[in-house]
């Protein structure tokens, strides 16, 4: 090596500092595609849950013909994979066809057996409660302390799982019977 080739090579300083400044931004974009993987695979565990929950509640016997509806009110990931999963199941435990419906508004709310309130719109949950207060709907929330306003189902995450929690006496007003191997599995309000 001449003296030329010498002073025109970075100082390992700087190369040090570039390496560094790529493993920071590596370690950026891997923080950020694998927390929105793990947010879209929360959806994915909902929507699953909200599938099983059609097996294992049931609903009185004028809402167990037609179409098995889901609704969903406001904006949420969980619209697309409830879609997707309606697709693939096609049907419900007890043989309806599933159908899922997105709803603008709580005026919008119609005829469903499942309504997923989104985040988004959990402050109108009382308004919710007591537009379909007379109707069995299971109304599934993802919001902390929402079983305890209104919601039958809403969903928590103790030690990173997906669990539920169960308001049975809401379950009971709406009449709807959750069966025992479902309040088996729920944190019970």
């Amino acid at each position: 090596m001449n003296i030329r080739t010498f002073f025109k090579q970075k100082p390992i300083r700087t190369k040090m500092k570039h390496f560094r400044m790529k493993k920071l931004f590596l370690l950026v974009i891997l923080t950020v595609v694998l927390g929105n993987a793990s947010y879209a695979q929360k959806e994915k565990y909902q929507s699953l849950f909200i599938y099983n929950f059609t097996k294992y509640i049931k609903w009185p016997d004028n809402y167990n013909a037609g179409k098995f509806v889901i609704g969903v009110i406001g904006n949420s990931e969980v619209m697309g994979a409830l879609s997707t999963m309606a697709e693939s199941k096609k049907k419900t435990g007890t043989g309806q066809d599933l159908e899922v419906k997105k709803y603008a508004s709580v005026s919008d709310i119609g005829e469903c057996n499942i309504l997923f309130v989104s985040e988004n719109v959990v402050g109108n949950l009382e308004q919710i409660e007591s537009l379909t207060a007379s109707k069995p709907i299971l109304i599934v929330s993802d919001s902390p302390g929402m079983a305890t306003k209104g919601a039958v189902i809403n969903f928590v995450e103790q030690d990173g799982k997906i669990k539920f929690e169960l308001n049975e006496s809401q379950a009971s007003k709406r009449r709807l019977v959750v069966s025992g191997s479902l309040t088996s599995l729920a944190i019970m309000i």
